[in-house]
């Protein structure tokens, strides 16, 4: 009898040690997410999947599929970026990129995900960082949003869109 109460016992705890485990990693998936406010695309992979799911709204939903009205606010993101790097001295021209943006209620930006494009011109991707960072930190969406949202888009410049 004592037999079966110790292995009982022991498969308890193997149980429950393996129920903690996956409670610890369910956990995991919850936290918010920390990572660098500006990455490449590549760098960070599970975070930057967890984030995908925590903005799981696009910026076209959230100007109810109205594509006008979405251009509109993706192409001021690429002006007012643009208009930065003027301001700076820092060259954007040739540049051509991959980007994810995620956008907080409030319009302000939490993240920037990029990777150059294969024709994009060649440069310190350090320093483009550095700079994308200086930028999300004063950024904000003209509108507010009702809830967090990405876009994932293209950019190129110069960008030859017009105010």
């Amino acid at each position: 009898m004592l037999k079966y109460f110790v292995i009982s016992n022991l498969w308890l705890a193997a149980s429950l040690s393996g129920f903690g485990q996956m409670a610890s990693e369910w956990l995991k998936i919850q936290e918010p997410v920390a990572l660098p406010k500006v990455f490449l695309l590549g760098e960070h992979e599970r975070a930057y999947e967890r984030m995908m799911g925590q903005y799981d709204k696009l910026l076209m939903q959230v100007y109810q599929e109205d594509m006008g009205k979405a251009y509109k606010i993706w192409s001021g993101f690429l002006m007012a970026l643009e208009d930065q790097s003027k301001a700076l001295g820092f060259e954007l021209n040739g540049l051509k990129l991959w980007i994810n943006v995620f956008f907080n209620p409030d319009g302000t930006i939490q993240h920037i995900v990029y990777f150059p494009k294969p024709n994009s011109k060649n440069m310190n991707f350090d320093q483009l960082t550095n700079f994308l960072l200086n930028f999300s930190k004063t950024y904000k969406l003209s509108d507010t949003v009702p809830f967090r949202c990405s876009h994932f888009g293209s950019a190129g410049f110069p960008t030859f869109l017009q105010k």
